[in-house]
């Protein structure tokens, strides 16, 4: 079998893409392995352009965008790997860092999931390791601005703020931009649930396996840089209502539904007053400002968390 299968979901990504196919296939050695680049109907030629550039790459073509899991699922029912590496079509990988952590997996059999060091473009390392959703994280997150909790140690609890990035640790969660799985994880607690469109189905797959028996691990002996958010730019206000619909189909997964309608209602409550002051300094918000995205964005989720707040089941 190969060793390690490389799966790319694409989506209006066509230069970033093709820049990280090339990075797989140039700076991987000393491990076999395929690249599957899936195309969600990209409208920029994303599709074209793997074809002819990276011809190498195993190209799927959706008709229609499935979201991240559900093209991710598109990938993984193809692979060939013993491995399987979920990797984001804004990365660039380095040496080694598929060949060191595949290394690492095989030297740790009880390990599900790795994830490496995610690196911005200025060298500045990521926050890529997170907690499952508790109650307590909901409240703080309705209540304190993402600014404060993640340099906060006793707010930022959910992000691992303070953690020692240098040292290999076991966590819940790593970040779906890098995530090494073994294959037996796969084949018995299956693919990423294509009910989250966007964002959190790498919780609820870290969730899923670790409960089945194997190990979350963040091991900082490989790393990649991590352009972030590329895709979601290109459809900013679609993909913040994805996120907060992602969020409440996660939180009733692992927590339950009335702490999952209790979540709700806070986040409804959190964005009444800014759509209120949305409305009022819509006209006056220079473009771009902080105050008028936040305004903005809370303007985008707050029909749906209104509707939700008749609800007893967030999967969609």
């Amino acid at each position: 079998m190969i060793d390690v299968s490389v799966i790319i979901v694409s989506y209006n990504t066509r230069d970033v893409t093709v820049a990280c196919i090339k990075s797989v296939f140039g700076r991987t050695r000393g491990c076999s392995f395929e690249v599957i680049v899936v195309d969600n109907a990209s409208r920029d030629g994303s599709a074209g352009a793997i074809a002819a550039e990276c011809p190498d790459a195993v190209l799927i073509a959706n008709t229609d965008n499935k979201g991240f899991a559900g093209a991710n699922n598109d990938g993984l029912a193809v692979a060939k790997g013993r491995y399987l590496l979920l990797l984001n079509p804004d990365t660039v990988v380095n040496e080694g860092s598929i060949r060191d952590v595949l290394e690492f997996c095989e030297a740790n059999p009880d390990a599900g999931i790795v994830g490496c060091r995610c690196f911005n473009e200025d060298g500045s390392q990521q926050s890529t390791i997170f907690r499952y959703p508790r109650f307590r994280d909901v409240v703080v997150n309705v209540v304190v601005p993402n600014k404060l909790m993640r340099k906060s140690r006793l707010l930022g609890r959910s992000r691992y703020i303070g953690a020692d990035l240098n040292q290999i640790r076991d966590v819940e969660v790593v970040a779906g931009c890098y995530m090494m799985v073994r294959r037996e994880c796969y084949d018995r607690v299956g693919g990423m649930d294509a009910r989250f469109f966007m964002y959190a189905e790498e919780v609820d797959w870290c969730f899923r396996i670790h409960r089945a028996g194997w190990r979350i691990v963040y091991f900082p002996g490989a790393s990649i840089l991590h352009y972030g958010g590329l895709s979601a730019a290109t459809c900013e206000s679609q993909m913040n209502l994805a996120m907060a619909k992602s969020n409440l189909l996660l939180i009733q997964k692992v927590m339950g539904r009335p702490l999952a309608w209790v979540s709700n209602a806070l986040m409804f409550l959190r964005d009444t007053p800014r759509v209120v002051a949305w409305c009022v300094l819509k006209w006056w918000l220079p473009e771009g400002r902080p105050a008028r995205v936040t305004l903005s964005r809370a303007a985008t989720r707050w029909g749906f968390h209104f509707t939700s707040l008749f609800k007893s089941d967030y999967a969609p």
